[in-house]
């Protein structure tokens, strides 16, 4: 074990570093899983390591080294969890304000009118089956019984007034 007071020249703090700096970055990797964040905190390590005002207090200089890579982990964790948190919220805000914008709802609004208007002018037999069919949602079956016409009838109706109003709405545009 190396202590401080043998490590006082450059050389041998170069060589307490090259001695630990493996283990170090394995130890960095492990914490925060990239390879260039591990290199980062590995360097930043030292540069706390160097800074230390008292350093002939320290006991025992590997567990100091490997201790402030702890913290510097814990505080890069911290971080990246805190901007992924604020993204969220970003993100949930921005959802929440997805309403439709106000051209988005008069264009609707427009394309509602003149669909009605398009059923409107229907001949009365063929908008009654439209109806029947869109709004009351029953089958063919169903409308030819309930108007006593053959079903055939019916799906030439529904083609009729689908021609007529996708006729209207193109027109229109």
């Amino acid at each position: 074990m190396t202590d401080y007071n043998t490590a006082v020249c450059c050389q041998d703090l170069a060589d307490f570093f090259s001695t630990r700096h493996s283990h170090l970055q394995k130890y960095l990797f492990w914490q925060v899983r990239s390879h260039e964040i591990a290199e980062e905190l590995a360097q930043e390590t030292y540069l706390r390591f160097l800074r230390q005002s008292e350093p002939q207090s320290i006991l025992d200089l590997n567990a100091f080294l490997f201790t402030i890579a702890a913290n510097l982990a814990r505080d890069h964790l911290r971080s990246v969890k805190r901007q992924q948190n604020h993204e969220f919220v970003a993100l949930d805000t921005e959802i929440a304000d997805s309403k439709p914008h106000t051209e988005d709802i008069i264009a609707k609004q427009c394309l509602e009118a003149q669909l009605q208007q398009a059923i409107a002018s229907l001949p009365e037999k063929t908008r009654e089956i439209f109806l029947l069919y869109r709004a009351d949602e029953l089958s063919y079956k169903q409308i030819a019984g309930q108007l006593t016409l053959s079903e055939r009838t019916v799906e030439y109706h529904l083609r009729q007034a689908m021609l007529h109003c996708r006729r209207c709405l193109t027109d229109q545009k």
